[in-house]
């Protein structure tokens, strides 16, 4: 593994430190507000999938941070199934707007929120890679 100040800022950062853990967060709350009005019938399912597609964002990258500087596959294995959950995120975002559970305006905000993070992931994930090279 490198040693450099990159390594040790990113692998020694606390997870609240990460710009896309915040970004997952505020999407999530986002989205928890928006599911409350979603139709009784969908508690158990759309609305319970984009939760907890969502909430698992940011929970993988807060438990690839566990793994940081012990285990950097590990770390790279929880930030990949982020990835994963913000491209799922994303397919339920165009579901529930092609079932009318949101607008125009609201659906092009969560997108642009949901394709940043999903940038940002990806970056997060090149930039591991290099340094445990």
């Amino acid at each position: 593994m490198k040693k450099d100040m990159n390594e040790q800022d990113l692998f020694a950062r606390d997870f609240k430190q990460l710009g896309v853990w915040k970004k997952a967060v505020s999407l999530t709350e986002k989205i928890y507000l928006l599911t409350k009005s979603f139709p009784q019938h969908e508690q158990y399912g759309l609305r319970s999938q984009i939760e907890r597609a969502s909430v698992s964002i940011s929970s993988n990258l807060a438990e690839g941070q566990g793994y940081a500087g012990l285990f950097p596959n590990q770390m790279l294995h929880f930030y990949a199934i982020a990835n994963g959950s913000a491209y799922e995120v994303r397919a339920q975002i165009e579901l529930i707007y092609r079932v009318g559970y949101v607008n125009l305006e609201t659906y092009q905000q969560l997108e642009k929120e949901i394709c940043e993070i999903i940038k940002m992931l990806i970056a997060l994930i090149k930039k591991v890679k290099r340094e445990i090279a």
